[in-house]
């Protein structure tokens, strides 16, 4: 089941612990960047009693929503070097993620930003209208009966069994409707993987690089996803868990108990939850590279034949 993650565990042996707290490094310096924005923003308002203020901030955060697309985010895709490095068994430092900064590079991420960032809002759009479509049909068999009740008239067990049934039906469409989002978001990250692997090549053969390493390399993307959903819930079990010992502990044993063991459940929780997101991008990596290397085989096959 968590074949991709194994895959990603072997190739990366030795560089994990390396690649885990660059990654955590990257991260701390992007929010004390973000903090800094917020300080610069919010300081002269204790010392300027003035309309002035809102220009200042208006400014400070225009400066920042720059700096976001600019900088931090071409950043935030350059951390991903250290996944494919690990990966492919490469040697990498840090500065390995300002690779993004360089000629020939940074244009193409701002502009694979742009595209990516138009496409999901449209297919996001679309979604979203059919869903709404498609819950208004399931909801119809309601509003008859909202109707029935305006006159008067009881609900029978036949109509009961519907309005569960109904109920039921939107739960699981609601359910249902987060897998094309976690598709979109899989396929994205391909994408910024293709442009981390082949950075030069047309912003839209990357594009097409990561759909058919999704769909036509041949693997399993069911299992990534469901391997990567077991993952997610065991932060969520580990803390589930600290919160039932608390609630026993605190009834039973000492009423301090129960702060002590939510603290340290939610500070455990944490950070299983760094190490999960962690193997949860390196299966995808893995995903990808596998992928990339059943269609290029498949390639020098066809073209040697």
């Amino acid at each position: 089941m968590f074949d991709y993650q194994a895959k990603y565990k072997r190739n990366g042996t030795g560089s994990h612990m390396k690649t885990f707290w660059l990654t955590v490094l990257a991260i701390i310096l992007m929010y004390a960047a973000g903090l800094l924005f917020f300080l610069v923003m919010l300081l002269p308002a204790s010392f300027i009693d003035s309309g002035i203020i809102i220009l200042w901030i208006f400014a400070v955060g225009f400066l920042f929503l720059l700096a976001g697309i600019f900088l931090l985010y071409p950043f935030s895709v350059g951390v991903l070097h250290y996944y494919a490095c690990t990966y492919l068994g490469r040697e990498f430092g840090f500065r390995e993620a300002f690779k993004v900064f360089t000629n020939g590079r940074y244009s193409k991420v701002i502009k694979l930003g742009l595209l990516v960032l138009v496409a999901y809002f449209v297919i996001s759009f679309l979604l979203g209208l059919l869903m709404q479509i498609i819950l208004m049909a399931i909801n119809t068999p309601l509003i008859t009966l909202a109707e029935t009740l305006e006159q008067g008239s009881g609900l029978s067990g036949t109509q009961v069994g519907l309005v569960i049934g109904v109920v039921l039906l939107n739960f699981l469409v609601v359910m249902l409707s987060y897998i094309p989002y976690i598709l979109i978001a899989i396929y994205m990250f391909l994408v910024y993987m293709a442009y981390v692997d082949q950075p030069l090549i047309p912003t839209t053969d990357k594009f097409k690089v990561a759909w058919d390493v999704m769909f036509r390399s041949g693997e399993r993307i069911w299992k990534l996803l469901f391997s990567n959903f077991l993952l997610w819930l065991i932060p969520l079990a580990i803390y589930l868990i600290f919160i039932m010992a608390a609630i026993m502990l605190g009834i039973f044993v000492n009423e301090f108990a129960f702060p002590i063991l939510m603290v340290t459940g939610a500070l455990l929780m944490v950070a299983v939850y760094a190490v999960v997101m962690y193997f949860m991008v390196g299966s995808i990596t893995a995903y990808y590279f596998k992928g990339r290397d059943t269609l290029d085989r498949e390639y020098r096959r066809v073209h040697q034949a």
